[in-house]
C-alpha cells in the first residue's frame, strides 16, 4: 500500500503564528513552545529571524496610526467615562483602551480614511471607480479610494480633493469651477481634466479645454496634452503628459515610466483590502518602468515581483509585505 507524503508546515508561517501568539500571551507554555521549535531545525530559527524582522518593519506604522486613530476617538471616550463610578470607571477605561487598540489596528489595515469620509461628500472603495454626477449635470470619475468635497453656491462651484485622484469632465454655465487639491488650485474653462494628489502635492493633467493652475500668487495655463507638478507651495514647470499613461487607471491599468517601486506599490494598494508595507526603503527606492492591471491588484503585484525579483508574504490575506 502506497504510503501518503506527510504535509510538512511552512516554516515562515509556523514562525509568524509563533509570533502572534507570543506577543498575546506571552506565556511560559508559550515560550517553552517556542524555544522546542526553534531547537529542531536551522530553518526554524532563520524563519524565526524573518518573521520578527518583518514585525518590526510594519510595528512602527501601525502604532502610528493607532497613536492617531485614539487621539481622535478620545473625546468620545471621555463622554462614555463620565457616568461611571471610579472603579468601573478604571476598569472600563482599561478595557476600551484594549478595544481602541485593536481596533484602530483593524483602521489600519482595513478603513483608514474611515474618520476623513466622514467630512467628504463622495467617496469611492478600495478597488471601485465611481462615476459622481455634480448638480450642474458635470460628472467626476473617482479613482479608487478616493473622495471629494463639494460646496456649490449661486456664484461658484467649488470641489476639494481631500483623497486620492480624479477625473472631472465640467459643465459650462457660467459659473466659476475651481478643484483645490494639497496647497493649490485648479480654475475651469470647460474642459476635461485629472487631479491627482501626490505625496505632499498634486498633478493636474488636461486632457481638453483649459486650465489654470494657481499655487501660492503663481500660476500655469495648460494646454490639451500638458501636465503640471506642485508641492510645498511651489509651482513645477509645465510639460508635455502621456495622456495614455497618466490617465490609464480610467481603463483599470496602472502605465509608470521610472518610477520607484514604493510609489507604483502605493498605487496598487489603493485597489485591494488591506494593506502593503514595503520593509526595505532601497527596494522602495528602485526605479522601475511597466503597465500592470488594476483590476486584479494581485496579479499586478505578482508581475511586478516577476520583473523586479523581491520577495512577497501575506498575512492573513490582509497585511502583504514586500522585502
Amino acid at each position: 500500500m502506497d504510503q501518503k507524503p506527510q504535509h510538512r508546515p511552512d516554516p515562515d508561517e509556523v514562525a509568524m503564528t509563533f509570533l502572534a501568539r507570543v506577543r498575546a500571551t506571552s506565556s511560559n507554555a508559550e515560550r517553552a513552545e517556542l524555544e522546542a521549535w526553534l531547537a529542531a531545525s536551522p530553518s526554524h530559527r532563520a524563519a524565526w529571524a524573518r518573521a520578527v524582522s518583518m514585525w518590526e518593519a510594519t510595528e512602527a506604522a501601525g502604532q502610528r496610526v493607532a497613536d492617531e486613530e485614539a487621539a481622535a476617538l478620545a473625546p468620545y471616550l471621555k463622554k462614555i467615562n463620565r457616568s461611571r463610578a471610579a472603579k468601573k470607571r478604571r476598569n472600563g477605561t482599561a478595557a476600551v483602551a484594549f478595544v481602541i487598540a485593536v481596533g484602530a489596528a483593524g483602521l489600519w489595515l482595513e478603513q483608514p480614511s474611515l474618520l476623513q469620509n466622514f467630512t467628504a461628500d463622495y467617496t469611492s472603495n478600495r478597488g471601485e471607480r465611481r462615476l459622481v454626477t455634480l448638480p450642474d449635470s458635470s460628472t467626476v470619475l473617482l479613482d479608487s479610494d478616493s473622495a471629494i468635497d463639494v460646496d456649490y453656491s449661486d456664484r461658484s462651484r467649488r470641489i476639494r480633493l481631500l483623497r486620492g485622484n480624479a477625473f472631472f469632465a465640467v459643465t459650462a454655465n457660467g459659473l466659476p469651477f475651481t478643484v483645490a487639491a494639497s496647497d493649490g488650485e485648479v480654475r475651469v474653462l470647460g474642459t476635461q481634466f485629472g487631479v491627482k494628489l501626490s505625496g505632499d502635492g498634486a498633478i493636474v493633467t488636461l486632457e481638453q479645454g483649459a486650465v489654470e493652475v494657481d499655487v501660492n500668487a503663481r500660476s500655469a495655463r495648460l494646454a490639451p496634452g500638458e501636465q503640471v507638478r506642485f508641492a510645498r507651495a511651489t509651482l513645477g514647470a509645465v510639460g508635455p503628459s502621456d495622456l495614455d499613461a497618466d490617465l490609464g487607471w480610467r481603463d483599470g491599468r496602472l502605465v509608470f515610466y521610472d518610477k520607484p517601486l514604493s510609489e507604483v506599490i502605493a498605487e496598487i494598494a489603493r485597489y485591494r483590502p488591506g494593506r502593503i508595507v514595503v520593509a526595505n526603503t532601497a527596494l522602495g527606492d528602485r526605479i522601475v518602468s511597466g503597465s500592470v492591471p488594476l483590476d486584479d491588484p494581485d496579479a499586478a503585484l505578482r508581475s511586478l515581483q516577476s520583473s523586479v525579483g523581491f520577495s512577497m508574504r501575506s498575512i492573513a490575506g490582509r497585511l502583504v509585505l514586500v522585502y
